[in-house]
């Protein structure tokens, strides 16, 4: 990875942070919905990262969210295990030589792959998310509520980010 690639990520990690720590986790619409936006940055990993290299991103990026949440360890587990699964799910998504670098987006992927692949993540984070926040498990009810509907909410800011990035890439 060179310098500048590293210098993005890190202003990406440390933007996403921020945006989470201060605004975003401060919302909880009908004690349900808490958007997660901090998975975009997972979400954007391109296929020529190495695989260590996307576990540690994924990891610190969740461990930095749960020092400012007091959420131990809940964001790094399930960081991580998004960014184990997130170059399978890319393939499913994407039909690619071995030499082709993707950036998931909307350009590379097309609109409903990427929509599809955008919300396949944001289910499986979700999931793993609530339901180590769960532990012990007891209201089945709520805990699928708040997958659903965090879900939602967190694929939809996720989409509005990629239409008006890709808007203004177009623009260029």
């Amino acid at each position: 990875m060179d310098r500048l690639s590293f210098l993005r990520r890190l202003y990406l990690l440390i933007g996403l942070v921020l945006l989470q720590v201060l605004f975003l986790n401060r919302i909880c619409l009908f004690g349900y919905v808490t958007p997660l936006y901090y998975i975009w940055m997972i979400a954007r990993f391109d296929n020529s990262m190495k695989r260590y290299a996307t576990l540690l991103w994924a990891f610190f990026l969740g461990l930095t969210i749960d020092l400012f949440s007091g959420t131990p360890g809940l964001n790094a587990a399930s960081a991580t295990l998004l960014a184990m699964f997130q170059p399978g799910i890319v393939k499913l998504f994407v039909s690619m030589d071995r030499h082709d670098v993707v950036i998931p987006g909307s350009a590379s992927m097309g609109g409903r792959q990427f929509m599809g692949y955008l919300l396949l993540l944001t289910v499986l984070h979700s999931t793993v998310y609530f339901i180590l926040r769960s532990i012990p498990l007891g209201d089945w009810t709520e805990l699928i509520l708040k997958v659903i509907f965090s879900t939602l909410l967190t694929w939809i800011f996720m989409l509005v980010t990629e239409y008006l990035v890709a808007g203004s890439a177009r623009k260029r």
